[in-house]
């Protein structure tokens, strides 16, 4: 037995009883477990990571904001990157990824990174780097790589709560929306008090569209089939439920809802745009660990 199957075999079936038995997954769902279990769980970080910092220079193209620039692509890079580094296992093989841009969603995604990393460099450091080339070519990476993660998802098919047709807006206005956020506090944090205000208005759409896709999301995955049903039941009962009421019902709804709310009109406050920032992450988080961990692919039978 090569390795790679050693690593299927006991993946498939760990030593102490919990994998799944040899039939079940012919006769009723079963649950992804490499994206998020174990070392999957570096890449929930990582798409988050890169998503946020992604969504970081998206908006400070925007504002001819350069810090935020800064500050986006080394998140992007430097937070995404390592730890997405740390999923890929056996770094003898994973360089072969690269090779494959026509027929690999992961592949065209460290591509997209890689040529990302190269322009937002040049936009960073030449003088009028604000310029419209720079600008577009910049905006449709950083959007590519807002949306890389959960389109890496999207394309398994034998996931239905994955292969929803809503899952890439809901990935792309996440990002925009996290970003805004961290662009607003940066904004709050150097004192530029009109700026800010004036950014709230944009705070409640994002906000707004943020809730809808959610909405939408939930609501197409529970009609869509009888296997994606079963991942939107996992949400809602067993070990998953206190991080569906307090994760996304709580800190990705509920907070951002009162914050936005008590700064309706513009009257802004760095405290509570901090609290509504942090509140934010929390949430996305939740709601992407949610998406990854109750996945369940469907039966043969």
């Amino acid at each position: 037995m090569n390795e790679k199957h050693q690593d299927l075999v006991e993946t498939m079936f760990p030593s102490d009883g919990s994998g799944i038995k040899p039939y079940e997954w012919m006769i009723s769902p079963t649950r992804q477990r490499q994206w998020i279990d174990e070392k999957g769980i570096f890449l929930w970080l990582a798409f988050f990571f890169s998503e946020i910092g992604a969504g970081l220079y998206f908006m400070s193209l925007f504002y001819y904001y350069k810090p935020g620039l800064v500050l986006g692509w080394f998140i992007t890079l430097v937070l995404g990157g390592v730890i997405h580094m740390l999923y890929l296992g056996n770094p003898k093989r994973a360089w072969r990824m690269i090779m494959k841009p026509n027929t690999s969603e992961l592949s065209r995604g460290i591509w997209i990174i890689g040529i990302f990393a190269a322009i937002g460099f040049l936009q960073m450091v030449i003088p009028g780097g604000f310029n419209v080339v720079f600008n577009v070519i910049m905006g449709i990476l950083c959007l590519l790589i807002i949306s890389h993660g959960f389109a890496t998802m999207n394309v398994i098919r034998a996931l239905p709560a994955w292969n929803s047709t809503i899952v890439l807006p809901l990935s792309i206005i996440s990002g925009i929306w996290v970003g805004h956020q961290l662009l607003q506090l940066m904004f709050a944090l150097s004192g530029k008090a009109a700026v800010v205000s004036g950014m709230e208005v944009w705070a409640a759409a994002f906000f707004l569209i943020y809730f809808l896709c959610m909405l939408l999301y939930a609501w197409g995955t529970w009609h869509s089939s009888e296997t994606a049903k079963a991942s939107v039941k996992r949400m809602m009962a067993g070990e998953l439920k206190q991080i569906t009421y307090v994760g996304v019902g709580v800190l990705a709804i509920l907070l951002p809802l009162i914050f936005t709310l008590i700064m309706w009109g513009g009257d802004t406050n760095g405290f509570l745009i901090f609290l509504r920032l942090a509140s934010v992450c929390a949430g996305d988080l939740a709601i992407r660990y949610l998406i990854m961990k109750s996945a369940v692919y469907r039966p043969l039978m």
